[in-house]
Protein backbone atom coordinates (compact mmCIF):
# COMPACT_ATOMS: atom_id res chain seq x y z
CA UNK A 1 0.00 0.00 0.00
CA UNK A 2 2.88 2.14 1.13
CA UNK A 3 4.88 1.17 -2.01
CA UNK A 4 1.73 2.18 -4.27
CA UNK A 5 1.33 5.89 -2.74
CA UNK A 6 5.05 6.03 -3.17
CA UNK A 7 4.22 5.75 -6.92
CA UNK A 8 1.33 8.37 -6.76
CA UNK A 9 2.42 11.05 -5.71
CA UNK A 10 5.03 11.93 -8.21
CA UNK A 11 2.55 11.55 -10.51
CA UNK A 12 -0.12 13.70 -9.09
CA UNK A 13 2.72 16.16 -8.20
CA UNK A 14 3.34 16.14 -11.86
CA UNK A 15 -0.26 16.93 -12.94
CA UNK A 16 -1.00 19.87 -10.78
CA UNK A 17 2.42 21.31 -11.42
CA UNK A 18 1.42 20.83 -15.33
CA UNK A 19 -2.67 22.52 -14.38
CA UNK A 20 -0.27 25.29 -12.66
CA UNK A 21 1.41 26.05 -16.06
CA UNK A 22 -1.85 26.06 -18.27
CA UNK A 23 -3.76 27.92 -15.66
CA UNK A 24 -0.97 30.76 -15.60
CA UNK A 25 -0.71 30.34 -19.79
CA UNK A 26 -4.67 31.17 -19.87
CA UNK A 27 -4.42 33.72 -17.34
CA UNK A 28 -1.85 35.47 -19.50
CA UNK A 29 -4.10 35.13 -22.50
CA UNK A 30 -6.95 36.62 -20.78
CA UNK A 31 -4.47 39.31 -19.63
CA UNK A 32 -3.43 40.42 -22.90
CA UNK A 33 -6.42 40.06 -24.68
CA UNK A 34 -8.02 42.28 -22.23
CA UNK A 35 -4.76 44.83 -22.51
CA UNK A 36 -5.70 45.17 -26.30
CA UNK A 37 -9.21 46.01 -25.86
CA UNK A 38 -8.05 48.92 -23.52
CA UNK A 39 -5.11 49.72 -25.78
CA UNK A 40 -6.21 53.35 -25.90
CA UNK A 41 -5.68 53.85 -22.30
CA UNK A 42 -2.86 51.31 -21.28
CA UNK A 43 -0.26 52.86 -23.98
CA UNK A 44 -0.87 57.01 -23.03
CA UNK A 45 -0.67 55.60 -19.41
CA UNK A 46 2.73 54.07 -19.33
CA UNK A 47 3.78 57.08 -22.15
CA UNK A 48 2.95 59.00 -19.54
CA UNK A 49 4.91 56.94 -16.66
CA UNK A 50 7.72 57.27 -18.76
CA UNK A 51 7.95 60.94 -19.34
CA UNK A 52 7.36 61.36 -15.80
CA UNK A 53 10.33 59.15 -14.97
CA UNK A 54 12.34 60.90 -17.47
CA UNK A 55 11.81 64.30 -15.62
CA UNK A 56 11.84 63.55 -12.50
CA UNK A 57 15.68 63.92 -12.19
CA UNK A 58 14.95 67.70 -13.16
CA UNK A 59 12.70 68.32 -10.26
CA UNK A 60 14.96 66.52 -7.62
CA UNK A 61 18.07 68.65 -9.39
CA UNK A 62 15.45 72.05 -8.75
CA UNK A 63 14.90 71.65 -5.05
CA UNK A 64 18.36 70.59 -4.23
CA UNK A 65 19.47 74.39 -5.45
CA UNK A 66 16.48 75.38 -3.06
CA UNK A 67 13.92 76.20 -5.68
CA UNK A 68 10.59 75.32 -3.68
CA UNK A 69 8.79 71.80 -4.03
CA UNK A 70 5.52 73.44 -5.96
CA UNK A 71 7.66 75.45 -8.60
CA UNK A 72 9.89 72.37 -9.52
CA UNK A 73 7.03 70.43 -9.88
CA UNK A 74 5.41 72.96 -12.02
CA UNK A 75 8.96 73.08 -14.33
CA UNK A 76 8.54 69.34 -15.01
CA UNK A 77 4.88 69.55 -16.12
CA UNK A 78 5.72 72.52 -18.52
CA UNK A 79 9.20 70.86 -19.75
CA UNK A 80 6.95 67.41 -20.23
CA UNK A 81 3.92 69.77 -21.95
CA UNK A 82 6.71 71.35 -24.15
CA UNK A 83 7.97 68.33 -25.74
CA UNK A 84 4.66 66.79 -26.27
CA UNK A 85 3.29 70.01 -27.84
CA UNK A 86 6.11 70.44 -30.01
CA UNK A 87 5.72 66.79 -31.45
CA UNK A 88 1.94 66.89 -31.76
CA UNK A 89 2.24 70.49 -33.54
CA UNK A 90 5.23 69.05 -35.61
CA UNK A 91 3.21 66.03 -36.76
CA UNK A 92 -0.46 67.79 -37.61
CA UNK A 93 1.90 70.24 -39.97
CA UNK A 94 3.76 67.43 -41.59
CA UNK A 95 0.08 65.44 -42.40
CA UNK A 96 -0.82 68.65 -43.74
CA UNK A 97 2.28 69.47 -45.92
CA UNK A 98 2.08 65.37 -46.97
CA UNK A 99 -1.84 66.00 -48.47
CA UNK A 100 -0.20 68.80 -50.34
CA UNK A 101 2.58 66.84 -51.48
CA UNK A 102 1.48 63.79 -53.20
CA UNK A 103 -1.28 65.60 -55.88
CA UNK A 104 1.74 67.79 -56.81
CA UNK A 105 3.65 64.49 -58.42
CA UNK A 106 0.36 62.45 -60.02
CA UNK A 107 2.60 62.62 -63.22
CA UNK A 108 5.60 61.15 -61.99
CA UNK A 109 3.79 58.27 -59.76
CA UNK A 110 1.49 57.35 -63.20
CA UNK A 111 5.32 57.76 -64.95
CA UNK A 112 6.42 55.38 -62.12
CA UNK A 113 3.61 52.75 -62.33
CA UNK A 114 4.23 52.31 -66.04
CA UNK A 115 7.72 51.77 -65.61
CA UNK A 116 6.97 49.27 -62.94
CA UNK A 117 4.21 47.09 -65.06
CA UNK A 118 7.42 46.81 -67.66
CA UNK A 119 10.08 46.00 -65.58
CA UNK A 120 7.70 43.49 -63.55
CA UNK A 121 6.46 41.80 -67.49
CA UNK A 122 9.03 41.88 -69.61
CA UNK A 123 11.96 41.57 -67.15
CA UNK A 124 10.83 39.50 -64.15
CA UNK A 125 8.17 37.52 -66.69
CA UNK A 126 5.27 38.20 -64.18
CA UNK A 127 2.03 37.52 -65.68
CA UNK A 128 -0.19 41.01 -66.30
CA UNK A 129 -2.85 39.68 -63.95
CA UNK A 130 -0.58 39.83 -61.02
CA UNK A 131 1.50 42.93 -62.30
CA UNK A 132 -1.70 44.63 -62.58
CA UNK A 133 -2.92 43.92 -59.08
CA UNK A 134 0.48 45.53 -57.51
CA UNK A 135 0.84 48.63 -59.54
CA UNK A 136 -3.10 49.34 -58.63
CA UNK A 137 -1.61 49.56 -54.89
CA UNK A 138 0.95 52.51 -56.15
CA UNK A 139 -2.33 54.31 -57.14
CA UNK A 140 -2.35 58.09 -56.30
CA UNK A 141 -6.04 57.64 -54.99
CA UNK A 142 -5.02 54.92 -52.45
CA UNK A 143 -2.03 56.86 -51.32
CA UNK A 144 -4.30 59.88 -50.95
CA UNK A 145 -6.95 58.26 -48.95
CA UNK A 146 -4.22 57.08 -47.07
CA UNK A 147 -2.90 60.76 -45.94
CA UNK A 148 -5.97 61.97 -45.71
CA UNK A 149 -6.76 59.23 -42.93
CA UNK A 150 -3.38 60.26 -41.05
CA UNK A 151 -4.08 63.77 -41.16
CA UNK A 152 -7.77 63.11 -39.59
CA UNK A 153 -6.15 60.29 -37.15
CA UNK A 154 -3.77 63.46 -36.15
CA UNK A 155 -6.15 65.86 -36.07
CA UNK A 156 -8.49 63.41 -33.33
CA UNK A 157 -5.26 63.15 -31.65
CA UNK A 158 -6.92 65.94 -29.34
CA UNK A 159 -8.83 64.27 -26.53
CA UNK A 160 -5.66 61.81 -26.41
CA UNK A 161 -3.58 64.74 -25.30
CA UNK A 162 -5.78 66.27 -23.21
CA UNK A 163 -5.59 63.11 -21.62
CA UNK A 164 -1.90 62.34 -21.47
CA UNK A 165 -1.38 65.94 -20.27
CA UNK A 166 -3.57 65.17 -16.94
CA UNK A 167 -2.15 62.19 -16.34
CA UNK A 168 1.30 63.79 -16.72
CA UNK A 169 -0.04 66.40 -14.41
CA UNK A 170 -1.54 64.38 -11.95
CA UNK A 171 1.45 61.66 -12.10
CA UNK A 172 4.27 64.73 -12.02
CA UNK A 173 2.59 66.22 -8.50
CA UNK A 174 2.34 62.57 -6.75
CA UNK A 175 5.84 62.19 -6.99
CA UNK A 176 6.74 63.63 -4.99
CA UNK A 177 5.98 61.17 -2.10
CA UNK A 178 7.48 58.82 -4.19
CA UNK A 179 10.89 58.46 -2.75
CA UNK A 180 9.02 57.97 1.01
CA UNK A 181 6.59 55.33 -0.54
CA UNK A 182 9.72 53.33 -1.55
CA UNK A 183 11.08 53.46 1.18
CA UNK A 184 8.19 52.09 2.91
CA UNK A 185 7.43 49.87 0.47
CA UNK A 186 11.19 48.13 0.69
CA UNK A 187 11.10 47.30 4.13
CA UNK A 188 8.65 44.33 3.08
CA UNK A 189 9.14 43.82 -0.59
CA UNK A 190 12.43 44.62 -0.99
CA UNK A 191 12.78 42.98 -4.33
CA UNK A 192 10.49 44.78 -6.03
CA UNK A 193 11.17 48.38 -5.12
CA UNK A 194 15.24 47.66 -6.13
CA UNK A 195 13.76 45.92 -9.51
CA UNK A 196 10.97 49.13 -10.03
CA UNK A 197 13.89 51.53 -9.66
CA UNK A 198 15.91 49.52 -11.76
CA UNK A 199 13.42 49.64 -14.68
CA UNK A 200 13.22 53.74 -14.02
CA UNK A 201 16.75 54.12 -14.32
CA UNK A 202 17.52 52.03 -17.82
CA UNK A 203 14.00 53.52 -19.08
CA UNK A 204 15.29 56.97 -18.73
CA UNK A 205 18.66 55.75 -20.12
CA UNK A 206 17.27 54.71 -22.83
CA UNK A 207 14.89 57.23 -23.97
CA UNK A 208 17.78 59.99 -23.27
CA UNK A 209 19.92 58.77 -25.24
CA UNK A 210 17.47 57.35 -28.19
CA UNK A 211 15.93 61.23 -28.36
CA UNK A 212 19.70 62.17 -28.39
CA UNK A 213 20.92 60.07 -31.49
CA UNK A 214 17.30 60.52 -33.01
CA UNK A 215 17.85 64.18 -33.28
CA UNK A 216 21.57 63.69 -34.76
CA UNK A 217 20.31 61.42 -37.10
CA UNK A 218 16.85 63.31 -38.39
CA UNK A 219 19.38 66.67 -38.15
CA UNK A 220 21.71 64.74 -40.87
CA UNK A 221 19.07 63.35 -42.89
CA UNK A 222 17.46 66.94 -43.37
CA UNK A 223 20.70 68.18 -44.42
CA UNK A 224 21.15 65.58 -46.98
CA UNK A 225 16.91 65.67 -48.33
CA UNK A 226 17.57 70.16 -48.50
CA UNK A 227 20.51 69.34 -50.14
CA UNK A 228 18.81 67.28 -53.12
CA UNK A 229 16.00 69.38 -53.21
CA UNK A 230 13.52 66.58 -51.66
CA UNK A 231 9.96 67.96 -50.87
CA UNK A 232 9.14 67.78 -47.34
CA UNK A 233 12.04 67.34 -45.88
CA UNK A 234 11.27 68.12 -42.61
CA UNK A 235 8.63 65.36 -42.60
CA UNK A 236 10.78 62.50 -43.33
CA UNK A 237 13.35 64.04 -40.54
CA UNK A 238 10.68 63.68 -38.29
CA UNK A 239 9.58 60.52 -39.48
CA UNK A 240 13.23 59.74 -38.64
CA UNK A 241 13.17 60.94 -35.51
CA UNK A 242 10.17 59.44 -34.43
CA UNK A 243 11.19 55.97 -35.87
CA UNK A 244 14.45 55.89 -33.99
CA UNK A 245 12.55 54.58 -30.72
CA UNK A 246 11.38 51.89 -32.58
CA UNK A 247 14.45 49.05 -32.94
CA UNK A 248 15.49 47.92 -35.98
CA UNK A 249 11.68 48.12 -37.91
CA UNK A 250 11.86 51.88 -37.96
CA UNK A 251 14.75 52.43 -40.04
CA UNK A 252 13.04 50.50 -43.03
CA UNK A 253 9.87 52.57 -42.27
CA UNK A 254 11.57 56.29 -42.30
CA UNK A 255 13.69 55.16 -45.26
CA UNK A 256 11.03 54.17 -47.50
CA UNK A 257 8.91 56.85 -48.31
CA UNK A 258 12.36 59.74 -48.27
CA UNK A 259 13.73 57.52 -50.85
CA UNK A 260 10.45 57.10 -52.98
CA UNK A 261 9.70 60.97 -52.54
CA UNK A 262 13.73 61.40 -53.78
CA UNK A 263 13.03 59.42 -57.06
CA UNK A 264 9.85 61.22 -57.49
CA UNK A 265 11.63 64.62 -57.65
CA UNK A 266 15.04 64.13 -58.86
CA UNK A 267 15.37 60.87 -60.57
CA UNK A 268 17.66 57.60 -59.61
CA UNK A 269 20.31 59.32 -58.73
CA UNK A 270 18.68 61.12 -55.63
CA UNK A 271 17.11 58.13 -54.95
CA UNK A 272 20.49 56.03 -54.62
CA UNK A 273 21.86 58.87 -52.58
CA UNK A 274 19.13 58.88 -50.35
CA UNK A 275 19.20 55.27 -49.61
CA UNK A 276 23.38 54.87 -49.62
CA UNK A 277 23.27 58.18 -46.82
CA UNK A 278 20.57 56.50 -44.67
CA UNK A 279 22.10 53.32 -44.92
CA UNK A 280 25.53 54.46 -43.92
CA UNK A 281 24.03 56.63 -41.10
CA UNK A 282 22.11 54.26 -39.38
CA UNK A 283 25.22 51.48 -39.59
CA UNK A 284 27.27 54.03 -38.28
CA UNK A 285 25.05 56.11 -35.22
CA UNK A 286 22.17 53.50 -34.96
CA UNK A 287 23.29 49.82 -35.21
CA UNK A 288 27.06 50.76 -34.47
CA UNK A 289 27.41 53.41 -31.57
CA UNK A 290 23.94 53.83 -30.00
CA UNK A 291 23.94 50.14 -28.95
CA UNK A 292 27.37 51.00 -26.99
CA UNK A 293 25.09 53.46 -24.94
CA UNK A 294 21.71 51.96 -25.03
CA UNK A 295 21.73 47.69 -25.50
CA UNK A 296 24.45 47.19 -23.04
CA UNK A 297 22.74 49.20 -20.60
CA UNK A 298 18.90 47.88 -20.72
CA UNK A 299 20.37 43.96 -21.12
CA UNK A 300 17.98 42.80 -23.65
CA UNK A 301 19.13 40.89 -26.31
CA UNK A 302 18.66 41.86 -29.94
CA UNK A 303 16.47 38.61 -30.70
CA UNK A 304 14.13 39.93 -27.79
CA UNK A 305 14.01 43.44 -28.63
CA UNK A 306 13.40 42.48 -32.28
CA UNK A 307 9.90 40.31 -31.15
CA UNK A 308 9.11 43.06 -28.23
CA UNK A 309 8.24 45.47 -30.99
CA UNK A 310 6.41 42.90 -33.00
CA UNK A 311 4.38 41.54 -29.76
CA UNK A 312 3.58 45.32 -28.12
CA UNK A 313 2.73 46.79 -31.75
CA UNK A 314 0.21 43.99 -31.99
CA UNK A 315 -1.14 44.51 -28.57
CA UNK A 316 -0.89 48.23 -28.52
CA UNK A 317 -0.66 49.55 -32.01
CA UNK A 318 1.77 52.23 -32.74
CA UNK A 319 2.55 53.83 -29.40
CA UNK A 320 3.21 49.94 -28.28
CA UNK A 321 6.06 49.81 -30.92
CA UNK A 322 7.61 52.85 -29.87
CA UNK A 323 7.47 52.32 -26.54
CA UNK A 324 8.37 48.59 -27.01
CA UNK A 325 11.60 48.72 -25.10
CA UNK A 326 10.66 50.30 -21.84
CA UNK A 327 7.02 48.13 -21.81
CA UNK A 328 9.85 45.09 -22.17
CA UNK A 329 11.72 46.35 -19.17
CA UNK A 330 8.73 46.81 -17.30
CA UNK A 331 8.04 43.68 -17.94
CA UNK A 332 10.74 41.90 -16.77
CA UNK A 333 11.28 43.98 -13.56
CA UNK A 334 7.79 42.85 -12.61
CA UNK A 335 7.86 39.01 -13.98
CA UNK A 336 11.33 38.20 -13.15
CA UNK A 337 13.60 40.84 -11.53
CA UNK A 338 11.31 41.26 -8.75
CA UNK A 339 11.50 37.56 -8.06
CA UNK A 340 14.95 36.32 -7.06
CA UNK A 341 14.39 32.64 -7.68
CA UNK A 342 13.70 33.73 -11.16
CA UNK A 343 17.14 35.33 -11.40
CA UNK A 344 18.29 32.24 -13.87
CA UNK A 345 16.16 33.69 -16.30
CA UNK A 346 17.87 36.69 -16.67
CA UNK A 347 20.92 35.77 -19.09
CA UNK A 348 18.39 34.44 -21.77
CA UNK A 349 16.81 37.86 -22.26
CA UNK A 350 19.98 39.97 -22.42
CA UNK A 351 22.11 39.60 -19.19
CA UNK A 352 25.09 37.85 -20.61
CA UNK A 353 27.69 40.07 -18.26
CA UNK A 354 28.51 36.44 -16.34
CA UNK A 355 29.10 34.93 -20.46
CA UNK A 356 31.17 38.13 -21.29
CA UNK A 357 33.47 37.11 -18.20
CA UNK A 358 33.54 33.20 -18.81
CA UNK A 359 33.81 33.73 -22.94
CA UNK A 360 36.93 36.27 -21.86
CA UNK A 361 38.71 33.90 -19.13
CA UNK A 362 38.37 30.96 -21.99
CA UNK A 363 39.81 33.13 -24.81
CA UNK A 364 42.58 34.14 -22.08
CA UNK A 365 43.18 30.17 -21.48
CA UNK A 366 42.76 29.43 -25.29
CA UNK A 367 45.66 32.02 -25.95
CA UNK A 368 47.61 30.79 -23.53
CA UNK A 369 47.71 27.39 -23.99
CA UNK A 370 48.28 28.27 -27.87
CA UNK A 371 51.73 30.08 -26.48
CA UNK A 372 52.68 27.68 -24.38
CA UNK A 373 52.32 24.65 -27.66
CA UNK A 374 54.56 27.30 -29.76
CA UNK A 375 56.78 27.91 -26.94
CA UNK A 376 57.51 24.10 -26.71
CA UNK A 377 57.48 23.21 -30.03
CA UNK A 378 60.15 26.17 -30.30
CA UNK A 379 62.31 24.56 -27.76
CA UNK A 380 61.86 21.21 -29.33
CA UNK A 381 63.36 22.79 -32.30
CA UNK A 382 66.27 24.11 -30.63
CA UNK A 383 67.26 20.78 -28.85
CA UNK A 384 66.94 18.27 -31.93
CA UNK A 385 69.77 19.44 -34.11
CA UNK A 386 72.10 18.72 -30.92
CA UNK A 387 70.59 15.04 -30.28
Amino acid sequence: MSESRGIETPVAEKDSSGTKVLISLAAAVIVLFGLSRISSIVGPVFLAIVLTICVYPLKQRLVLRGVPAAVATVSTILAVYAMIGALVASLWVSAVQLTQLLPQFAPQITELRGDLMVFLHDTLGIGNDQVRALVESVDLRVLLDTAYSLLGSVMNVGSGTVFLLLLVMFMSIDATYFPTILAVVKEKRAPVVEALGNFAKLSRSFMVMTTIFGAIVAVLNLILLLALGVPGAGLWALLAFVCGFIPFIGFWISLVPAAIMALLAGGLPSFIAVVAFYGVINSLIQSIIQPKFVSGSVNLNMTLTFLSVIFWSALLGPLGALMAVPLSLFARAILIDSHPQSAWLRPFIGDVTESKAMLAAQRAAAKTAKVAKGEKARKSGQESPGV
